[in-house]
C-alpha cells in the first residue's frame, strides 16, 4: 500500500453539516498506524465539528485520496502527536501554532487509497499533448472528468490564489457595467457558481450552464442554502449552448458571459458561436475572456528568474493544463486569432487584458512575495489594461462583442 508523505500538509475535505457543500481546510499532520494526526487551536472550529459527524471525510495528500473516520485522539495519542509535531515541523512552530491546540484529532483510513494527482498550477501538467493523443481518449469526456475531479477543491484552490480573486473581481466589475436590474443573464462554464452568486443581486435571474456534472451538483447545494432563486443551473457543453433557448424567457437573453478560459476548452467554437448568437437578442452582448497565445508578463517574470526556456511556454498550441489533478489539452489564441471566429455575427466593441500588468496565476506565489513593492501595478491596470498593445498582451484577454 502506498504511504503518504513524511512531512508536510494534508488537505481535510468534509461536508458542511448544514450545507453539504465541501469545505477544505489544510492542515500539518503526523501519521501513525494507518491514521492522520491532526491538531486544532479551537474545538468547535467548523472542520472539526464536520469531520465528527460526516461519514464520507477525506484526506488528499501527495496524489492519494483516503476516506478516513475523524474521533477525537485519546490523551496518550495526543501526547504521542505533539512530539512528533516537535520532531516533524520543528519546536518553535508548535510553540507558535500548536501551543493553545484545544483538541487533537485522529483521521483513521477507512481502506487503501485511491489515486488523485496533486491540483498544481495552470501549467503545471505532467504529459505532452502527443502522449495524451496516443491514448485516443474522447475529449469532451476528459474534459468533464478533470473538471468534476476539481470541483470539491475548486473554491479553496482559487481563493488562496491572489491573481486568480483579482481577475474574478475584474471581470465581474466589468460586467457590471453593462447589465442592468431587469436583465436575464446567460452564463457560459460556470464552474462552482461563484460569479453567477456575486452578480445575481444585480439582475432578475441567471441561467448558469457547464460541462461538468461535478461543478453543476455543487452550485445546485450553494443555491439551496443559500436560498438563490434567481440562479439556473443547466448542465450543457458550451458549442450546444442553442439547447438553453427553451429554459430562456422568450427564448432570449440580452446579455452572455464566460469567463477564465471556459472557452479554451471547447473544440467547436463555430458551432459555440452560432448557438450562443440564437440565444442573444438583436444588438445583445456578449462578454468572454479566454487565455492568451502570448503573456507579456509571463515572459518577463520567467526572463528575470533566468529562465529563458520558458519565455514562452504557449508557443506550440494546443497547450497541456492541469485540472484537478488530471491533464488536458486546451487551446490558447491570439486575440485576433480568436476575433475571427466572431466576425461573421458579432462586432468587437472592446480589448482588456486580464491582467495587463500582473503576471499569470501560476506566478501567484512570486507576485505575492513582493506585492508590497508591486501592489502600484494593480493601480494602474484600469488604465492601462484596455490600452493597445498591452490590452491584447496578458495572461487572458477579455472581448465585449455585440451581435449584429
Amino acid at each position: 500500500m502506498r504511504v503518504p508523505p513524511k512531512i508536510g500538509t494534508i488537505k481535510l475535505i468534509t461536508a458542511g453539516r448544514i450545507t453539504g457543500l465541501p469545505h477544505v481546510v489544510e492542515l500539518r499532520y503526523t501519521h501513525q498506524d494507518d491514521s492522520f494526526y491532526v491538531l486544532a487551536g479551537r474545538a468547535n472550529t467548523d472542520w472539526v465539528s464536520n469531520a465528527l459527524k460526516s461519514e464520507s471525510s477525506k484526506v488528499h495528500v501527495g496524489g492519494l485520496v483516503f476516506k478516513v473516520e475523524a474521533s477525537v485522539a485519546s490523551e496518550k495519542e495526543r501526547k504521542s502527536v505533539s512530539e512528533d509535531f516537535v520532531r516533524r515541523y520543528g519546536r518553535r512552530v508548535v510553540k507558535d501554532w500548536y501551543a493553545d491546540a484545544e483538541i487533537a484529532l485522529r483521521l483513521r483510513q477507512k481502506g487503501p487509497p485511491s489515486l488523485k494527482g496533486e491540483v498544481g498550477g495552470e501549467l503545471d501538467s505532467k504529459s505532452s499533448f502527443g502522449a495524451w493523443q496516443s491514448r485516443h481518449l474522447k475529449y469532451e469526456s476528459e474534459v468533464s472528468a478533470a473538471f468534476n475531479s476539481a470541483s470539491e477543491e475548486y473554491d479553496f484552490t482559487i481563493s488562496r490564489n491572489f491573481v486568480n480573486t483579482w481577475i474574478r473581481s475584474r471581470s465581474i466589475s466589468l460586467l457590471l457595467n453593462y447589465i442592468r436590474r431587469s436583465d436575464t443573464l446567460l452564463e457560459i462554464g460556470c464552474g462552482t457558481g461563484a460569479e453567477a452568486i456575486k452578480i445575481s443581486p444585480h439582475v432578475r435571474r441567471i441561467f448558469a450552464t457547464d460541462v461538468a456534472k461535478g461543478m453543476i451538483g455543487l452550485l445546485r447545494l450553494k443555491i439551496k442554502a443559500r436560498r438563490l432563486e434567481n440562479i439556473v443551473p443547466i448542465e450543457v457543453r458550451a458549442s450546444e449552448i442553442a439547447r438553453v433557448r427553451e429554459y430562456l424567457p422568450d427564448h432570449k437573453v440580452r446579455i452572455a458571459y464566460s469567463f477564465n478560459g471556459a472557452l479554451n476548452c471547447e473544440p467547436h467554437l463555430i458551432e459555440f458561436v452560432r448557438g450562443v448568437s440564437s440565444v442573444l437578442e438583436e444588438d445583445g452582448y456578449l462578454i468572454c475572456s479566454i487565455r492568451n497565445r502570448l503573456c507579456i508578463t509571463e515572459a518577463l517574470s520567467h526572463a528575470v528568474a533566468l529562465q529563458f526556456g520558458r519565455l514562452n511556454p504557449r508557443k506550440f498550441q494546443p497547450i497541456m493544463v492541469s485540472v484537478g489533478g488530471r491533464d488536458i489539452p486546451s487551446t490558447y489564441y491570439a486575440p485576433s486569432e480568436f476575433v475571427d471566429f466572431f466576425r461573421v455575427e458579432f462586432k468587437l466593441r472592446k480589448t482588456i487584458a486580464l491582467p495587463a500588468l500582473l503576471p499569470p496565476a501560476y506566478l501567484n506565489s512570486y507576485y505575492v512575495r513582493f506585492r508590497h513593492v508591486m501592489s502600484i501595478l494593480e493601480r494602474l491596470e484600469p488604465y492601462l489594461g484596455g490600452s493597445f498593445p498591452l490590452n491584447r498582451l496578458g495572461d487572458q484577454t477579455l472581448f465585449v462583442f455585440q451581435k449584429m
